[in-house]
């Protein structure tokens, strides 16, 4: 900074120099909020013009248009079939077998239906060591993707290295109609 320009600021009274900060601070905001929403406009900008074309295609009766997949856009992946409740209790007490969890109970809950969703659960308790349980937990999120885990208690075991898990996975099932 110059001499003559920090005199200058100096001179100014404190409240002019406030407002000269603020302005400076806020002009710096609004260019990083600037360059921080280009990438998302840009992909929303991407999205509507494959929607539009796609909305141009079922317009036309062009099948063949309308499957056809743009570039750069990712290819639509088919939605995961949903387990019935008493395989998932199979698949789930296998995968808690092999990752060294015991599993106590396994019981279907309730049925409800959530803006066109049937909803399923399963309740189970189990309990093994912390690392056991949460590898237990990633393999249960990767080997069934129609399903969520909607309520977990962890609570330590009798022994020290041992928990006991309560957890309750919903089955989202869309191709059943409610």
């Amino acid at each position: 900074m110059s001499p003559k320009l920090r005199d200058q600021l100096a001179a100014l009274p404190e409240r002019q120099l406030n407002l000269i900060a603020g302005g400076i601070v806020a002009i710096l905001l609004v260019l990083a909020w600037s360059v921080a929403l280009r990438g998302p406009l840009a992909a929303h900008r991407n999205a509507s013009a494959a929607l539009a074309v796609l909305e141009a295609a079922s317009a036309n009766n062009a099948p063949a248009a309308s499957t056809a997949v743009l570039p750069g856009a990712p290819a639509a992946a088919p939605p995961p079939v949903a387990p019935e409740p008493l395989v998932l209790i199979g698949a789930v007490s296998r995968s808690a077998s092999l990752a060294g969890v015991n599993v106590l109970s396994a019981a279907q809950g309730g049925q409800h239906a959530l803006a066109g969703v049937r909803l399923r659960t399963i309740d189970i308790v189990a309990s093994g060591s912390y690392a056991a349980i949460v590898g237990w937990l990633a393999a249960i999120e990767e080997e069934q993707p129609a399903v969520g885990i909607a309520g977990l208690a962890l609570e330590a075991g009798e022994q020290d290295d041992t928990r006991t898990i309560t957890l309750q996975l919903v089955i989202y099932d869309t191709a059943t109609p409610p």
